[in-house]
C-alpha cells in the first residue's frame, strides 16, 4: 500500500493469489465503410461479461455493456469519431462485508509496524482499501476508466465502480494513403495509412446508479497511427489530465471492445 507520494505504507507479505476466468458474449452491428479503418458510418456493440467468483467471500456478478461509435467523414480522407460507452454491474450474490475477514484475506496487518505514526497512517489507508473492497463486494464492479483506451491520461483502471459512463471524441487526419512495405525487427507488413489525431474524453463512475454523472474526469491529447494491410493499427498517444501526462504505445484504435 502506497501513499499519494508513492511511499510504502504497508508491504503485504504472502499476498493472496488466484486465477480468474472471464466468459463473454455479445453482438456487433456494423454499418461502416471499412471494418479496420472506418471513415463513415455507425457501429454498436452489446456484450455480457461474467467471471466466476474466486471464493465465497467474493461477489458473484455480471456486466452488461454498450459501446456505440459514430464516424463522420471530414473531406475525402479524414474522419471525426464520437464514442459512447456504458457498463453496469448486476449482482447475483453479494460478497463478504466483514472488515476483519477482508483484512485477513488481503493480508492487511498494520499492527506489525513498530512506529506509532506510521501505524496510524497504515490503519487510515487500510480503512480506505477495505471500504473499496466492501463497496465492490456489495455492488459489483463495472469496467473501469483509465489506461490505454478510456481516459488515457490516467493509469489503468484508475476509476472503478458498479456503473460507468464514458464519452469520447477524436479527429483523425489522414496524412498519406499508400501501399508501402516495411520490415522492422518486430513486424513485417504493408503500411497503408498514416494518421495524426486529437482527442477529448470524459467519464464518470459510481456505485449507485443515481450518482452516476455527478463527478466527471477528463483527458485530452494527441496521437499518431499507422494502419497496415493486415488490419493492425500501430498507435502512440500522449494524454494530459488532472493527474499528469501518460504516454501510450499499443496496437489498435481506442474505444474498441475486447
Amino acid at each position: 500500500i502506497l501513499d499519494q507520494n508513492k511511499n510504502t505504507i504497508l508491504d503485504i507479505q504472502d499476498t493472496p493469489q488466484w486465477r480468474t476466468e472471464v466468459y463473454g458474449f455479445g453482438v456487433r452491428g456494423d454499418l461502416t465503410d471499412d471494418y479496420y479503418d472506418p471513415r463513415r458510418g455507425f457501429r454498436l456493440d452489446i456484450g455480457r461479461w461474467w467471471s466466476p467468483p474466486p471464493s465465497s467471500q467474493d461477489p458473484d456478478f455480471y456486466r452488461i455493456e454498450y459501446n456505440a461509435t459514430a464516424y463522420l467523414p471530414l473531406g475525402k480522407r479524414s474522419t471525426w469519431v464520437f464514442n459512447y460507452f456504458r457498463s453496469d454491474a448486476h449482482v447475483v450474490r453479494m460478497g463478504s462485508t466483514d472488515r476483519a475477514a477482508i483484512e485477513e484475506q488481503q493480508g492487511l496487518n498494520c499492527s506489525a509496524i513498530p512506529d506509532p505514526i506510521q501505524q496510524a497512517n497504515c490503519f487510515n489507508e487500510v480503512d480506505s482499501v477495505v471500504d473499496n473492497i466492501i463497496a465492490a463486494n456489495t455492488y459489483g464492479t463495472a469496467t473501469g476508466l483509465g489506461g490505454t483506451s478510456k481516459l488515457r491520461s490516467y493509469p489503468e483502471n484508475r476509476f472503478s465502480g458498479a456503473h460507468t459512463v464514458f464519452y469520447g471524441t477524436e479527429i483523425r487526419w489522414t496524412l498519406t494513403e499508400e501501399a508501402r512495405p516495411f520490415d522492422i525487427c518486430i513486424a513485417k507488413d504493408v503500411r497503408t495509412v498514416l494518421q495524426v489525431a486529437a482527442f477529448y474524453e470524459m467519464g464518470s463512475v459510481a456505485d449507485l446508479r443515481e450518482d452516476l454523472g455527478k463527478v466527471y474526469r477528463s483527458s485530452y491529447g494527441a496521437g499518431f497511427r499507422m494502419v497496415t494491410a493486415s488490419g493492425i493499427v500501430f498507435r502512440a498517444d500522449v494524454a494530459s489530465g488532472r493527474e499528469g501526462i501518460e504516454t501510450t504505445i499499443i496496437f489498435g484504435y481506442p474505444w474498441e471492445p475486447l
